[in-house]
C-alpha cells in the first residue's frame, strides 16, 4: 500500500518549516508502521522550493497571488496569478491524487487546497498563530481537521473541529549540543554570559537599531551572538564596525571580542546558537517562541508591529503568561533593552522552568499519527 500525502504551503519560514517537521515525522512514522509514503510539496516561493529540496521531496511550483494590505501594483498583478496557478493546482493535484492533504497556510496553501477539495480530498490545515491568516480563514471553512498552535484561537473555527498541538519544531533544532562547545563554534568565551539576538528568517531592522546603539553597554556584561537578517548585514556589520574604531583603545576591544554576527543561520547552526545562548532575543512568529520555549530558553520578545492582523503581539503575550518578557516595538529603546536583558539573565533559572511549561515539542508526531489515522485503506 503506497500512502499519498500533499504537503502545502507558503511565504514566509513560519509556514515552511513546520511542514518540513511534520513531513521528517511522516517519514519516521511510516518506517515504523512499515508503509510505502509518497510525500509531495505543492507551494510558492523560493525557500519552499528550496527547503523541499533539501529534505528530498518533490516540489511543484504553483502561481499564487498574495493579497497585500496595503495599495500596491502588485495586488492588480497577482489577480492575473490567480486563473494560472488555480488551473496548476488541479492539474498537479489531479496527477498525484493525493489520500490527504495538509495545509500549513500561507498564500501558497488555498489553491491546492480548494484544488483538492474539488476532488474531494480530506483537508488538514494547522494554524500556528494566536489569530489566524486569511488562507487557514477560509480553509478552515472545508476542513475535516484543524490543528492549532493556541487555545484562544479555536474561536476563529468549528470548535469540534480543532485540536491543540502546539507549532510542529525540525527534530534539527532540539538536537541540544553542550553549551561550552556551541560557545567554541561562536569563538565565544565558555564562562561569560550569552545573549542571542535574532530578527528570525527575515531580520529585524529596528531591533538591530535597538541592539548598535547598546552595543558597547551590552559587551561590558555579555557576549552577544547576533542574527540581523541577510538584507540587513553590510549596513548592520558597517555600523558595528564605526563604533568599534571610534572605541579603538577603550570599547571597542571588548565588543571585538565579545559580538558575533551573522547574516542567518542554517538548522545546524541555529541549533548551536540556541545552545550557547543564556538569554534569547526574538520576534514573535509562532515558530521562533515555540522553539525558545522547547529548549527552555528565557526570552525577551519583541514582536513585530505592522504583523498581519498584529499576530505577533498576540502570540507574544500568550508567550507572557509563562514568563517571556515583551516589549512592544513602541517601546523600544536601548535602555529599556539593556534592562529587560539584564533581568531576565539575572532571572534565568526561574524563567528558563516556567516558559518550558509553554512548550509542546511533540506536535509534529501528533499531527503526523492523526494524519496517517485519518487515511482510509483503499
Amino acid at each position: 500500500m503506497v500512502i499519498r500525502i500533499l504537503l502545502t504551503g507558503g511565504g514566509s519560514g513560519g509556514h515552511i518549516y513546520p511542514l518540513v517537521a511534520v513531513a521528517e515525522e511522516l517519514k519516521i512514522q511510516a518506517l515504523q508502521k512499515g508503509v510505502v509514503i509518497d510525500l509531495k510539496i505543492f507551494g510558492d516561493g523560493e525557500l519552499l522550493r528550496s527547503v523541499s529540496a533539501q529534505v528530498g521531496i518533490e516540489y511543484k511550483g504553483i502561481m499564487s497571488p498574495k493579497w497585500r494590505r496595503y495599495m500596491s501594483f502588485q495586488n492588480f498583478i497577482d489577480i492575473f496569478k490567480l486563473p494560472v496557478g488555480f488551473f496548476q493546482s488541479l492539474f498537479y493535484v489531479w496527477r498525484f491524487m493525493p489520500d490527504i492533504i495538509f495545509s500549513k497556510g500561507g498564500y501558497g496553501s488555498f489553491l491546492p487546497s480548494l484544488a483538492g477539495r474539488i476532488f474531494m480530498i480530506p483537508l488538514v490545515i494547522h494554524e500556528s498563530d494566536a489569530i489566524p491568516g486569511k488562507a487557514n480563514l477560509w480553509l478552515g471553512k472545508m476542513s475535516q481537521k484543524i490543528f492549532v498552535s493556541f487555545d484562544v484561537v479555536r474561536k476563529y473555527f468549528n470548535v469540534e473541529k480543532t485540536e491543540l498541538v502546539g507549532n510542529p519544531i525540525r527534530s534539527g533544532i532540539l538536537k541540544v549540543v553542550d553549551r561550552a562547545s556551541a560557545l567554541t563554534s561562536f569563538g565565544l568565551d565558555h564562562n561569560e554570559p550569552t545573549i542571542l539576538v535574532t530578527g528570525a528568517t527575515q531580520g529585524a531592522q529596528n531591533i538591530n537599531d535597538a541592539l548598535i546603539s547598546s552595543i558597547v553597554e551590552l559587551t561590558k556584561k555579555f557576549q552577544v551572538i547576533h542574527q540581523c537578517g541577510q538584507k540587513n548585514y553590510e549596513n548592520v556589520n558597517n555600523q558595528i564596525l564605526a563604533i568599534v574604531k571610534e572605541g579603538e583603545v577603550t570599547y571597542g576591544q571588548a565588543i571585538s571580542k565579545n559580538y558575533r554576527l551573522y547574516s542567518s543561520f542554517d538548522l545546524e547552526q541555529m541549533a548551536l546558537a540556541y545552545s550557547a545562548s543564556d538569554v534569547v532575543v526574538s520576534r514573535a512568529p509562532a515558530g521562533s517562541i515555540f522553539e525558545i520555549a522547547a529548549l527552555g530558553k528565557p526570552a525577551v520578545i519583541i514582536p513585530i508591529k505592522n504583523s498581519a492582523s498584529n499576530h505577533q503581539l498576540a502570540n507574544a503575550r500568550e508567550f507572557s503568561k509563562f514568563g517571556a518578557i515583551v516589549i512592544e516595538e513602541d517601546n523600544l529603546t536601548p535602555h529599556i533593552l539593556i534592562n529587560e536583558i539584564g533581568k531576565m539573565y539575572d532571572n534565568r533559572v526561574e524563567a528558563s522552568q516556567k516558559i518550558k511549561g509553554f512548550a509542546k515539542p511533540e506536535a509534529a508526531q501528533i499531527i503526523g499519527e492523526k494524519l496517517l489515522e485519518m487515511i482510509k485503506p483503499s
